[in-house]
């Protein structure tokens, strides 16, 4: 009789979300409010999503959620209801009509989201709408004021000299200090305080490593070394840099600009509140404190190494300039790449370069320079072939993707398309196709449209069969670029893998069958490789 009762309950799945909150909101207490209100309503809990230490003012980070929302969408799921404590664990989203359409798609998909905890019934009525609109405004409020509290308190107690995070800079150290102020011990790497009434405060590191940070502002402000440099001399020497590792030339860099070095600690430069990028703060917003009552280097040297570092910042390539620099690498080394520009030392980057002339490939042209496009399979290409492929590819899907690209047998590597055009979506103007990225965009979001729907075995099974009939053989790359088919983890999910699923459409059916087809694709590739350069 209680099987029979089980078979008749409405299948459900349970969402569950944790930040730091408050102990009420821990998982386990959300999963049993949450079963005692799918026994009173007669649903059975068939799956769970959960998102442990995660805050709810985004979607970014919230796996639980994003997994939820593919399934809902995509019909991957086996359940009618979604089951949430309360408003706030759905989100505390700072704008309501994100959390209304993560709710609205679930409905549009056939399943409702229920509110355990709420005392309102999540109908669609009027009521239900304005109070559960209410809910997210104030879910949105309540992490907007504690935001602000937390903002307060930080500088507050930055203002006291005590560290409020961030990066250590070489040559300092974190005391962890009792609420009265005595010592307790010094925090090694990764180790946090564990009482809330400790704080952390900043002394000078050892001997040995304040000595290090005197002779790199020596190196860098008296003998005018470079940044690169001085990180080279101190790996070559044996330094280790902090946490035991490598020196750099941005670890160099912090060490040069941090005023720990003169003994101020600076807090609220910049701000991320609300999950939101992070943002500069004008200077009568940032918080500056002694806390080292021996300054590590001189003022006066350290004034001086911010003037350097400034001007460094500021200088920039003419393309004059930069085209000269290009020549003279070109007749020195005999030949270019991204790899040859960004070691050498007098010119700048090669992402420069493709931001100044519209790609690499453009600045070679300017110096006459003969970008040689080597394929995987061994053979040089001309523009024109490369275009070619493109419409080819266009012509027999209905688009072009990268994936597609690298799949193809008679077409190099996406990056050979990149170095030679500047970017794959010029790559595809050039060949008369959308040139913009907002075109393709709209093209790939078109074909993620099509593939919004539930497909049968058969038709998954026929779509490999399909393939194999076009290509000779079938490769996730193929599945996830063909536009009538869903993505590979959907033959995953369906069949328990891509092996089983080929073999339940009447090709390898071991995975050491499998291995032995792609290994001897890959010998008649190379065999082809070899007939092409023999006839070159």
């Amino acid at each position: 009789m209680t099987g029979l009762t089980t078979d008749l309950r409405i299948p459900a799945a349970q969402y569950i979300r944790m930040s730091t909150e408050h102990q009420r909101y821990s998982l386990d207490n959300q999963t049993a409010a949450i079963a005692e209100f799918a026994e009173e309503r007669g649903f059975a809990i068939v799956q769970t999503y959960a998102d442990a230490g995660k805050s709810g003012l985004s979607l970014k980070g919230r796996d639980g959620l994003k997994q939820l929302l593919a399934d809902v969408v995509t019909g991957q799921h086996g359940y009618s209801a979604i089951l949430v404590l309360d408003v706030s664990r759905w989100g505390r989203f700072q704008d309501t009509d994100q959390s209304a359409h993560y709710e609205f798609l679930c409905r549009d998909a056939g399943v409702a989201v229920e509110y355990c905890g709420e005392p309102f019934e999540n109908d669609g009525s009027i009521v239900s709408t304005i109070v559960k609109n209410l809910k997210r405004v104030m879910a949105g409020e309540y992490s907007r004021e504690l935001s602000a509290k937390i903002s307060r308190a930080k500088k507050q107690q930055a203002g006291l000299g005590f560290r409020q995070g961030g990066g250590m800079p070489y040559g300092v150290r974190r005391l962890l200090v009792s609420k009265s102020g005595e010592p307790r011990c010094l925090l090694g790497a990764g180790e946090q305080k564990g009482l809330s009434t400790d704080r952390v405060v900043f002394v000078p590191g050892p001997p040995e490593e304040i000595a290090i940070v005197r002779r790199i502002f020596r190196q860098f402000v008296t003998q005018k070394q470079s940044m690169t440099t001085i990180a080279k001399r101190l790996n070559a020497d044996g330094v280790p840099s902090t946490n035991g590792s490598s020196w750099t030339r941005e670890r160099v860099r912090t060490v040069l600009s941090s005023e720990l070095m003169i003994g101020n600690y600076v807090y609220n430069r910049t701000n991320a509140r609300m999950r939101g990028p992070i943002r500069p703060n004008p200077p009568e917003q940032w918080v500056r404190v002694r806390v080292l009552d021996q300054p590590v280097v001189d003022i006066k040297q350290f004034a001086k190494a911010q003037r350097e570092i400034g001007d460094i910042r500021r200088y920039t390539f003419a393309k004059p300039d930069m085209i000269a620099r290009l020549r003279r690498l070109l007749r020195e080394k005999k030949k270019l790449s991204s790899t040859i520009i960004d070691n050498c030392p007098y010119t700048p980057c090669s992402s420069s370069y493709g931001v100044h002339f519209g790609g690499l490939h453009a600045a070679y042209e300017i110096i006459g320079f003969k970008c040689r496009a080597i394929a995987k399979r061994g053979r040089e290409y001309s523009d024109e072939e490369l275009l070619d492929g493109i419409r080819r590819l266009h012509a027999k899907f209905g688009y072009v993707s990268i994936a597609l690209i690298n799949a193809d047998p008679e077409l190099p590597m996406c990056r050979v398309f990149v170095e030679r055009f500047g970017s794959i979506i010029r790559a595809y103007g050039l060949a008369g196709f959308p040139s913009t990225r907002a075109g393709v965009i709209s093209a790939v979001r078109k074909r993620a449209s099509q593939r919004v729907r539930k497909y049968s075995d058969d038709e998954l099974l026929d779509g490999i069969r399909r393939l194999r009939a076009t290509f000779g053989h079938v490769t996730i790359a193929l599945i996830d670029a063909d536009p009538e088919l869903p993505k590979c983890r959907v033959f995953v999910e369906r069949f328990g893998s891509i092996v089983r699923a080929c073999c339940l459409a009447g090709f390898p059916t071991t995975r050491a069958e499998a291995v032995s087809a792609a290994l001897k694709r890959a010998r008649v590739k190379k065999d082809q490789s070899e007939e092409l350069n023999q006839g070159s």
